[in-house]
């Protein structure tokens, strides 16, 4: 007979089941980076550059930033069914680890709790915060890490927190909040056994970061990604997780625990609160400071305002298994309904088509003039060609600020002549999002006489050097999925 503990585990995974696999397609494009990062692994083992990028940083310089959860995709890799059912089930297992690691923290520190509250909450309590684990990012790791060695922060496992932290610091570059979580942990509750602690996941931290996968180029990758990233060039394209939650957004996130956090401190003294919640509830405060600059840091904000709450919550489990109804039954359509635009948002039916047009009947190994955004479907579609750059603009600014500004300027369509920088930068092939960047598109097809329009659908259009193609290659149109 399963426990409840088990069975709220079982009702929050069949959750997120649904809204992974109630639509086609994946939510988010990132992730195809990732397991062609994997494919990469299987291929070649531990890589010290990546072969795509011609402008990024990372073509001569890898730093692995989600190595552990890399690894972790491996298996799901075998498995005998279609590509994107591998990388749902691979979010649907990482999001599913976050959620028991949670509820067991929860079960140790609050045992009064119902779990079908803990769990409803946790994945209903913010769509936003939903949304974003579902898009499969490697803080889903990393949290887990963080919250297993919250549960066994005691000097008899001193040598589990060392591993933990270790491990946190291959998993996710932001392993720096387990530092500071630490930290306030001293300071806050100050005993000997917490320094000893502190120190002790401190040296794990140290530790992973010095022999780490991506030696020697950790250092220089580590920095970009965190203090270049805080404060970034002028000009330089921001990612979406590092641009600023709109007021709606900031509603969406926070409004449904809103009434648990005000009742968290009704009829409460100094004396009547968990005592380490107010560790979670500084990080928390201290987080939505600076959410202001960061959907990145909104994620960590949130889920520290949640462990205040339910470690503090007053209902009883009537109440909560009431609450959490209430809340399933108004939250859980708006949740079916964000993922659904998210999914048609992130649809890949007219990327499928190009990458098997180029793939027909371009080179292998040329080299394609592609925007950052669509990198990373293409570099899991067609690992054998080079591309731009991807996922950061930091990266191709590192490597070169003139080009990386100069396809910028193209994609923009900023500057006057701007058709000529695929000429310029000696690409054979351009293919333009229509969708991210229409004007570059129609200009370039008006104007530029150094390439002609080979292909296009209703997202992508594909242009080639007034060269004829390879003369093994004969064009293949591809049918719709």
């Amino acid at each position: 007979m399963l426990s409840n503990f088990n069975k709220a585990i079982f009702l929050g995974i069949t959750l997120y089941a649904i809204l992974l696999f109630a639509f086609s397609g994946i939510p988010d494009a990132d992730i195809f980076y990732h397991f062609a990062v994997t494919k990469l692994y299987l291929k070649e083992g531990l890589v010290s550059k990546l072969p795509w990028p011609e402008i990024g940083i990372q073509s001569r310089e890898f730093t692995d930033y989600h190595f552990l959860f890399h690894l972790t995709m491996i298996p799901f890799l075998f498995l005998p069914t279609e590509e994107t059912i591998k990388i749902k089930l691979f979010i649907l297992f990482s999001i599913s680890l976050l959620l028991y690691q949670l509820t067991s923290y929860f079960r140790k520190e609050a045992p009064s709790l119902s779990p079908y509250f803990i769990v409803i909450f946790f994945i209903l309590g913010s769509v936003l915060f939903t949304g974003r684990m579902l898009f499969g990012r490697g803080n889903l790791l990393f949290f887990s890490f963080y919250l297993l060695s919250l549960r066994i922060w005691d000097l008899k496992y001193n040598k589990w927190i060392f591993l933990l932290s270790f491990l946190a610091t291959w998993s996710y570059s932001g392993f720096p909040f387990l530092f500071f979580t630490g930290l306030f942990i001293v300071i806050l509750e100050r005993s000997s056994a917490n320094t000893r602690l502190f120190f002790t996941s401190s040296m794990g931290m140290f530790t992973g970061l010095v022999i780490h996968p991506s030696f020697p180029y950790q250092f220089k990758g580590y920095f970009i990604e965190l203090i270049i990233q805080s404060f970034p060039p002028p000009g330089v394209e921001a990612i979406a997780e590092w641009l600023p939650p709109t007021r709606d957004i900031l509603i969406l996130g926070f409004l449904p625990i809103l009434p648990l956090l005000l009742l968290s401190f009704s009829n409460k003294t100094h004396y009547n609160f968990h005592p380490r919640s107010f560790v979670f509830l500084f990080l928390g405060i201290v987080c939505l400071i600076f959410t202001g600059a960061s959907l990145r840091v909104f994620e960590i904000s949130w889920l520290m305002f949640y462990i205040f709450i339910f470690l503090n919550t007053t209902l009883s489990k009537k109440n909560q298994i009431l609450t959490a109804l209430i809340l399933f039954v108004i939250q859980f359509p708006i949740a079916y309904e964000k993922m659904n635009q998210q999914f048609r948002s992130s649809e890949t039916k007219y990327g499928y088509i190009v990458t098997q047009w180029i793939k027909f009947n371009i080179p292998q190994g040329e080299r394609i003039f592609l925007s950052w955004a669509d990198y990373p479907y293409f570099t899991f579609k067609l690992p054998e060609y080079r591309y731009l750059f991807g996922l950061n603009p930091l990266y191709a600014w590192s490597f070169s600020e003139d080009q990386y500004f100069s396809q910028k300027a193209f994609f923009e369509g900023i500057i006057p002549g701007f058709q000529q920088i695929p000429k310029i930068l000696n690409y054979e092939t351009v293919v333009i999002n229509k969708f991210y960047y229409n004007f570059a598109y129609s200009e370039f097809k008006k104007v530029s006489s150094e390439y002609h329009l080979v292909f296009e659908n209703e997202k992508y259009g594909i242009f080639v050097k007034n060269t004829p193609l390879n003369k093994n290659t004969k064009e293949i149109i591809i049918p719709q999925r």
